[in-house]
């Protein structure tokens, strides 16, 4: 297979991944909720379950890069493998930092950890955060990431 037609095949892999996310990110932000909750619990629960979703679909299309035979897709496999490495390293990061700050008290949490970036962002369920917070909820980002300040952003939902 030649170097354009292996373009063409990953381009339109991605297109239809991002079409798929798009549908998805759609269909979820219309979704009526029948339990009529707080506005902010339904964010966290329809960010997580928008993430968890976009998350699926990008593994599915990188299992699907490395699935492919033959010797003229061994550096797209290698690159989808370390791509697959760095969203799932990025997962369990997201995991123990969300739970680190719940059990630090914050009722709910949610931790997106850039995939191109070293950015770090947290959205708090709180009306405000005082300096006392974001100096616990940073002390905890850092302990655990290494990351400056400026990476890290600080949120909460009112």
């Amino acid at each position: 297979m030649s170097k354009k037609k292996k373009v063409l095949v990953l381009s339109v892999m991605v297109l239809v991944l991002a079409v798929a996310v798009v549908l998805n990110f759609t269909l979820l932000g219309n979704k009526i909720n029948p339990d009529n909750e707080s506005t902010s619990a339904s964010f966290f629960a329809t960010y997580r379950e928008t993430r968890q979703s976009e998350r699926n679909q990008e593994i599915l299309y990188l299992d699907s890069v490395i699935a492919m035979e033959g010797e003229e897709f061994a550096d797209a496999r290698q690159t989808a493998v370390e791509q697959k490495m760095k969203l799932v390293e990025i997962m369990e990061k997201e995991l123990l930092l969300e739970s680190l700050l719940k059990a630090k008290g914050y009722e709910d949490v949610v931790v997106s950890v850039g995939l191109s970036s070293d950015n770090i962002n947290v959205i708090v369920k709180a009306d405000e955060l005082t300096r006392e917070d974001t100096a616990k909820i940073y002390g905890t980002i850092k302990s655990e990431t290494n990351a400056s300040a400026d990476l890290v952003k600080i949120m909460s939902t009112k």
